[in-house]
């Protein structure tokens, strides 16, 4: 039956050729697929569902960022503008969806600098992060402008590059890996051929655990990230060596033991198989529980618990026929070679932890108090600190920050639905409204919306502005009403002040005086012709005097009588009036030349006094009736001067109410910006070319959807840019309120897509920690048949955890200066520390039980912790170097997990275990088994 274990490595090969053969490329799958999605429960999910449902932009965002340091000269605005037209529609297939310049439009015109060193624009395509490595060559090729210093960013773009500097930096790790354990096996084992046999199983193991993922990333879309080959390496070449020390270290004792080969390999597997088994379950629990959190990029590592199925079938396949075959020349060349080799590091310190239980009560206080205490749980989301400052994509980001503000690369997004159309006039004030509220938010820069398309509100819709300019009107409209009043008050003196009818109704009066005279006189100019011929020459003279007033008196007439602010029907009597004078002044003319004819025919006078007499007697009827008609015409002009008391009073209060009007409006105009102000869009408005441009930048193509871009004034990757998401949140749920159930709204943008992952980490970080501690525990109950027993054993892992924390946190924020830890490493740390840590104790709490079989509790610890102590001491420095050998990746997340993962294994095997376990043991001593019986007791 042994012979079939020399041809199962054989079969290995065969099949490890042939997966490796046709198996899809893992490093072209991690940069196809590794970036991570945020599940569709989150917002920023339910923005890109909203978006896309209503045909909108829900791909990503590339910024493209021209730079000259003495200022864009014309020319190579003109050359930017150019490489920018020429882009195509489409680019490997992905459509290209807007390209928002400042050469389109005054409103995008802020995308150039305020020191105009520096251009932005902006890239939407229709494509996911994992499109990226298939576009981004043909991006920065068309994006290259020979005049001008240019770069290719975007949120994307710089996750790609994290990947693209984690595949450069696995190459590395993997040589540092297999170096320092060969390294390490050679110091433990003093031996050229005893490294080869863990080098030779876990590569085995490792050949064909990568093709085995690649095909389940592509054809079950497995769960893929730049963690996951790196971690498969670390911990592959990590736990694989630790199995390998355990077994082989056990084989060096049985064959003392059993000199037959094949006896000392059944004895070394039965003594330390189920120790082997029971290590790789719980690592194998621990990653599986990895594949039940919600975020695909930790389940991501999941990979590496098919690595551990792997290497268990390794171990079987791969250890007993090297055993077999070599016997003890797995040693060789040590000539103490099977000699056991004890540990004096852990034989002391569990002789110090069990006679003074004091002590290490107080250095373990020492430990772990000030860790809890200090240990401020600072995560830092900031994926620019990931990789080196020198790559594009950050120099880009940087310059953007320096030149335009800390906000303006990766603003917020706010999405609101509506069933309505969002280019109609009466919705615009909705978006004005919920522009203004989240303004209003201290740490936010400004808003751009369909109201506000460079950050400011536009003021031609302003209710203010636009009762600025009523205002301006109605001012006009005063200044025309006081001028007509004045006029009409003019118009009013002089009518009241005209004398001329009344001058002529007593002129008239005197002359039917004197034709009374006359007639008399005549009665008497038999007595003297030469008195009434002077008599007549008076009579004449006042005739023509009286004739010259009533022409006068008849211009007036006709200039009152045209003006417009008299009715028709007194314009009409005045002109009839002014007729009547003219035929008045006619009959006067007549009189004047009868008069002069009389004065000159005085021969003729004296003999026809009588009819003289009688003529005069008519003539004074008709002077007497000419009176009565001047005595109208001034009551006429009395009349008219009363009504247009009446007009200017009317005119007066017209011209009150304008004031009132235009002190409203301009009190209206002048009122100072509040978020509840007026806000009004006038129906043509919605005609102009600019109304349409900004309904297709910001709605979607089916007008269901307005879109809001939210620049704020802090760092968009800090903690702080998070809490400014809750804030937004609230203001734009608060401003709903106006209108209930009528809208659906999201938040999008890099520090939503934040606050997403900090959230997730949070939730899966929780289940995951229930789900794999649940798991380790139930393992540890079966394996040890104790309940108290696993229970510390977790507590010392949890422990171990916090101080790891907290190292690492003083390492990389206090002293180095990061803004916190990345936000993967706790979770990643976490796993990693419980799922390898807990080997550790296994390996010794196995030996403890074997003991307890001979000896009592005290020596049984003793002599496990002197056995063993080696075994666990190289297997911690082991994997904590491959760990280490994370840190050339060039990653930031990575190298604060080395550093983690390192911390805690050297502390849990030089300090948790061989302190903490034997002070628990000898507090609990045979309860430690509670409640079932202690090995080898009755």
């Amino acid at each position: 039956m042994h012979r079939l274990l020399y041809v199962l490595p054989f079969l290995w090969i065969a099949v490890g050729a042939w997966l490796f053969l046709t198996s899809p490329d893992m490093d072209q799958l991690v940069r196809e697929r590794g970036q991570f999605d945020i599940p569709d429960e989150y917002q920023t999910a339910v923005t890109s569902d909203i978006l896309q449902a209503n045909e909108g932009s829900a791909g990503e965002e590339i910024l493209l960022v021209y730079f000259e340091e003495n200022g864009l000269s014309d020319s190579q605005l003109d050359s930017v503008a150019e490489t920018l037209d020429s882009f195509p529609s489409e680019i490997e297939g992905f459509p290209i969806e807007e390209i928002t310049t400042p050469f389109d439009s005054e409103e995008n015109e802020s995308l150039i600098s305020d020191d105009e060193t520096t251009l932005m624009a902006v890239l939407s395509m229709d494509m996911t992060v994992n499109d990226v490595p298939e576009v981004r060559p043909q991006i920065e090729q068309l994006a290259a402008d020979p005049e001008t210093e240019n770069y290719v960013s975007g949120a994307a773009i710089v996750e790609d590059d994290v990947i693209i500097s984690s595949e450069e930096g696995l190459a590395t790790t993997e040589i540092i890996t297999v170096i320092f354990v060969i390294t390490i096996l050679l110091f433990v084992f003093r031996s050229v051929t005893a490294p080869l046999i863990p080098l030779i199983t876990v590569g085995a193991a490792y050949l064909v655990t990568v093709p085995i993922v690649s095909f389940l990333i592509e054809r079950m879309d497995f769960p893929v990230s730049n963690f996951t080959q790196i971690f498969i390496v670390a911990i592959l070449f990590g736990i694989g060596t630790d199995y390998c020390i355990l077994l082989m270290n056990r084989f060096k004792e049985e064959l003392a033991r059993h000199p037959v080969r094949k006896t000392a390999v059944i004895e070394t597997y039965r003594a330390v198989g189920p120790t082997v088994f029971s290590s790789a379950l719980t690592g194998f629990i621990g990653f599986a529980a990895i594949g039940l959190a919600d975020f695909d990029l930790y389940q991501s590592a999941a990979g590496v618990a098919v690595g551990i199925v792997m290497l268990v079938l390794a171990l079987i396949i791969w250890v007993p026929p090297a055993m077999l075959l070599l016997g003890d020349k797995l040693f060789w060349p040590s000539k103490r070679a099977l000699e056991s080799t004890d540990s004096r590091i852990w034989k002391g310190l569990g002789t110090f932890s069990m006679l003074r239980p004091g002590w290490t009560s107080l250095i373990l206080i020492a430990l772990v108090v000030p860790s809890f205490l200090f240990y401020d749980q600072r995560v830092s989301f900031h994926s620019l600190d990931e990789i080196s400052g020198e790559t594009d994509s950050v120099e880009a980001i940087d310059l953007v920050s320096e030149r335009f503000g800390v906000g303006y690369s990766f603003p917020a997004q706010i999405v609101l639905e509506a069933e309505e159309d969002w280019d109609d006039p009466d919705m615009l004030p909705i978006i004005e409204y919920v522009s203004a509220q989240v303004a209003s938010i201290e740490e936010v820069e400004e808003v751009r919306s369909f109201t506000r398309p460079d950050g400011v509100v536009l003021d031609d819709f302003r209710i203010p502005e636009i009762t600025g300019e009523l205002r301006d009107g109605v001012d006009e409209t005063v200044e025309g009403v006081e001028e007509v009043t004045e006029g009409l008050e003019e118009l009013q003196t002089s009518l009241r002040e005209e004398e001329s009818a009344r001058e002529a109704a007593e002129g008239s009066e005197e002359l039917a005086d004197g034709s009374g005279e006359l007639q008399t006189g005549l009665e008497e100019a038999a007595g003297g012709l030469e008195e009434s011929t002077a008599g007549i020459r008076d009579i004449a003279a006042s005739q023509n005097e009286i004739a010259t007033q009533l022409a006068e008196l008849e211009g007036s007439l006709e200039e009152i009588s045209s003006s417009p602010a008299l009715d028709a029907s007194t314009s009409g009597a005045i002109a009839e009036i002014s007729a009547g004078m003219g035929e008045l002044e006619n009959g006067l003319n007549e009189t004047a030349e009868g008069t002069n004819e009389a004065a000159s025919g005085q021969e003729e006078l004296e003999e026809g006094i009588r009819e003289s007499a009688e003529a005069q007697s008519s003539l004074q009827e008709g002077q007497e009736e000419l009176t009565e008609g001047f005595n109208q015409f001034g009551d006429g002009f009395l009349e008219i001067a009363d009504s247009l008391d009446e007009l200017i009073e009317g005119l007066e209060e017209i011209e009150e109410g304008l004031g009132d009007v235009s002190s409203l409006l301009a009190e209206t105009a002048d009122q100072e910006t509040h978020p509840l102000e007026g806000f009004f869009v006038p129906e043509e408005a919605a005609d102009e070319e600019e109304f349409h441009d900004l309904a297709e930048l910001y709605t979607t193509p089916n007008s269901r959807v307005a879109t809001f871009d939210v620049v704020l004034d802090i760092d968009p990757y800090s903690n702080e840019a998070m809490v400014v998401m809750d804030e937004i949140d609230e203001q734009v749920s608060r401003s709903m309120n106006e209108w209930p159930d009528r809208f659906t709204y999201s938040l999008g943008g890099l520090p939503a897509v934040n606050a997403d992952l900090s959230e997730i980490s949070d939730n899966d970080f929780f289940r995951t920690a229930v789900i794999m501690l649940s798991g380790i525990f139930l393992v540890l109950i079966v394996m040890l048949r104790s309940l108290i027993m696993p229970v510390y054993i977790l507590a010392s892992l949890i422990a171990t955890y916090v101080i790891s924390m907290a190292v690492t946190e003083l390492i990389f924020v206090t002293i180095l200066g990061y803004p916190g830890i990345s936000w993967a490493v706790p979770f990643f740390g976490f796993v990693m520390l419980m799922a390898l840590g807990v080997d550790y104790s296994i390996f010794l709490m196995a030996r403890f039980a074997e003991n307890m079989k001979h000896q009592g509790v005290n020596d049984s610890l003793m002599t496990a912790m002197t056995k063993i102590g080696t075994v666990i001491l190289s297997a911690a420095i082991i994997l904590a170097g491959t760990f280490g050998a994370m840190m050339p990746s060039g990653v930031l997340s990575l190298v604060q997990i080395g550093t983690l993962v390192l911390t805690g294994l050297l502390l849990y095997a030089f300090v948790m275990l061989p302190l903490f376990i034997p002070l628990m043991i000898r507090l609990f001593g045979d309860k430690n088994w509670l409640p079932f019986k202690a090995p080898g007791k009755k």
